[in-house]
């Protein structure tokens, strides 16, 4: 894949969940055309080493880390209190961090499983609470790590956290469904703020991710270096469409929309046009993570917006 051009961000900040993978490279991207970076990582000694090597890399020393933890509502919380009382700006929000198919069922100590909290549930949170700092420093962008495994996936609203039917790709296929229709909810929630909201799919990333779920198969340490050979791209590619729609002028307005291979697409998958689903998770999310009120529709004021 080619890789993005990315104009210049001198003046802009921009906050990344993640330290390695995609977040690195998104960071190191972004960071070579001047933004300051925030990486919110839970473990922060290695995602401080991780940001020593791209102010090198990229010659820019306004890299930092803070501590957040999407399995602990709570971290979510404490940093966007600090963040806001800090009176700094956002211009780009990347929930990027996540983690995919584990094997047994896990539960967060919010009482959510594991995938569903730490892919979705904690970034709908972390965005809620930022909203006031993206409407300052608006013209903002909010992007949402989706996946194509969204296609096949179902929103299982009278069970979503899985207590009765869990399933290593039920989890992980849900959770990405939810981040589109996130997405797909907010832009119209976010209409006449002067910020957007997009969903990606950054493609088969040879990321750390796969490295539990090799061990699930008898001959999956054998069989995985084919199927990296074949299938996968490396994270530097695969971050490539998260940076454009970061930073990218076609993506300026856009908002609402899928993007994949750095340009938009649409879901086959029939419940990322189902606006009353989406309401549905949504009200439910609000509940899900103790917020007592979310964003209500703008109706006076239009903004650009392509479905």
């Amino acid at each position: 894949m080619k890789l993005v051009e990315v104009p210049d961000q001198t003046g802009k900040v921009v906050v990344i969940t993640g330290y390695r993978g995609l977040a690195y490279h998104s960071a190191l991207a972004l960071a070579k055309a001047n933004a300051e970076i925030i990486l919110l990582a839970r473990n922060v000694d290695k995602a401080k080493e991780n940001a020593e090597k791209l102010k090198e890399e990229s010659n820019n020393q306004k890299i930092s880390v803070e501590y957040l933890d999407l399995n602990k509502l709570d971290t979510v919380r404490t940093f966007a209190k600090s963040y806001i009382e800090s009176k700094r700006p956002i211009h780009v929000l990347m929930n990027n961090a996540g983690i995919m198919a584990l094997k047994d069922r896990k539960v967060t100590e919010d009482g959510n499983e594991f995938q569903f909290q730490t892919n979705y549930l904690g970034h709908f949170l972390l965005t809620h609470l930022l909203l006031p700092v993206l409407k300052q420093s608006a013209p903002a962008r909010i992007v949402c790590l989706s996946s194509i495994a969204h296609i096949p996936a179902c929103i299982h609203m009278k069970d979503l956290n899985l207590e009765k039917k869990y399933n290593p790709w039920r989890s992980y296929c849900q959770s990405k469904l939810a981040c589109l229709l996130f997405a797909k909810e907010m832009s119209r929630r976010l209409v006449g703020t002067n910020i957007t909201i997009n969903a990606v799919h950054p493609g088969v990333v040879d990321t750390p991710l796969w490295n539990e779920i090799i061990s699930y198969f008898p001959f999956g340490r054998k069989i995985y270096p084919i199927f990296r050979k074949i299938v996968m791209i490396t994270p530097e590619q695969g971050a490539q469409t998260q940076i454009y729609v970061a930073s990218s002028k076609e993506c300026e307005t856009a908002t609402g929309n899928y993007y994949a291979g750095a340009r938009k697409w649409f879901s086959i998958n029939p419940l990322s046009y189902y606006k009353k689903l989406h309401k549905e998770l949504y009200e439910k999310s609000l509940e899900m993570v103790g917020l007592e009120q979310g964003i209500e529709p703008e109706t006076s004021q239009s903004q650009k917006k392509n479905d």
